[in-house]
Parts: C-alpha cells; sequence; structure tokens
C-alpha cells in the first residue's frame, strides 16, 4: 500500500460512513519541510486499512510526521 495526500485520504473517508481515522503506527518520523516528501511510499498493507495518510504535528520538540490511516469499524 502507498501512502496518498490527506485531501485523497479524506475524499475516502467521507465515502464510507463505516469508517474511522487511526494512527497508522505510534512513531515520529522526521519533518523534511513538507509532507509531500512521504507521498508514494510503500506501507505494510493491513487488512481493513483503506488509506495512509502523512500528517503534520508538533509538540515541545518541534515538527513532526505522524502516519495516519483510514480504517473500517
Amino acid at each position: 500500500m502507498k501512502i496518498i495526500s490527506k485531501r485523497q485520504a479524506m475524499t475516502i473517508y467521507r465515502q464510507h460512513p463505516q469508517t474511522r481515522l487511526f494512527r497508522f503506527c505510534t512513531g515520529k518520523y522526521h519533518w523534511s519541510g513538507s509532507v509531500c516528501y512521504y507521498y508514494g511510499r510503500e506501507v505494510q498493507d493491513i487488512n481493513g486499512v483503506l488509506a495512509v495518510f502523512a500528517e503534520r504535528r508538533q509538540d515541545c520538540s518541534g515538527p513532526y510526521v505522524c502516519l495516519r490511516s483510514v480504517t473500517l469499524n
């Protein structure tokens, strides 16, 4: 499965009323200046996960990227 844009993931989320948003993994990834850096990268294919997207976050240590997913209930 490839990482897609947040816009594409939200379209999938709105099309399927039985889906929810979850963190794909608990890791924090280095902020490279844009989430476009992560688009198209391969991630593990998991049953029930429809889409994976990168989201910029920030804490006291600075900006980072976390992977979020659109999953079936």
